[in-house]
């Protein structure tokens, strides 16, 4: 959610998703820094676009958390509990929800499926706008993405 908040696309998350569902203590950790690009205006799109759910301590949780941070492992058990998939970008995170069999989407995942349903004419623009508000991503990853969306750097 911070890398679609910082470059102003969240709206992109209603498009390409059913239901949105947020474990209080991911909204607590993408909005305590105020400061942050995008921050404000994650809590305005999860007030009126998202579900948010209180935090969990059930046996996912407490397997997760001792390796991925509270929001990631917050993230995995309520995935496990409502039966749906994960939208997560920092690598232990995505390993264990590999290894968990919880269907995983990232960022660059979101980007693409808003361009093939036309929500986005093109995803480079909004690459460059989260590698400005230090969103990082490996050039290989950029370049890949770039190359499935079928756009030139």
């Amino acid at each position: 959610m911070i890398a679609l908040a910082g470059c102003g696309e969240l709206e992109l998350l209603v498009a390409v998703f059913d239901a949105l569902h947020v474990p209080q203590k991911v909204l607590d950790e993408t909005t305590a820094d105020r400061s942050r690009p995008g921050a404000a205006d994650i809590v305005a799109f999860v007030q009126d676009r998202a579900r948010v759910h209180a935090d969990r301590d059930d046996a996912v949780y407490a397997a997760a958390v001792g390796h991925l941070d509270e929001g990631e492992a917050q993230a995995l058990s309520l995935a496990h509990a409502l039966g749906c998939g994960v939208l997560m970008d920092e690598r232990r995170g995505r390993q264990t929800a590999i290894r968990q069999g919880v269907p995983l989407f990232g960022v660059l995942g979101v980007l693409l499926q808003a361009k093939r349903i036309g929500k986005l004419e093109r995803i480079a623009p909004a690459l460059e706008r989260m590698q400005a508000n230090g969103y990082r991503i490996s050039q290989m990853l950029i370049d890949e993405a770039l190359r499935l969306a079928r756009e030139a750097r």
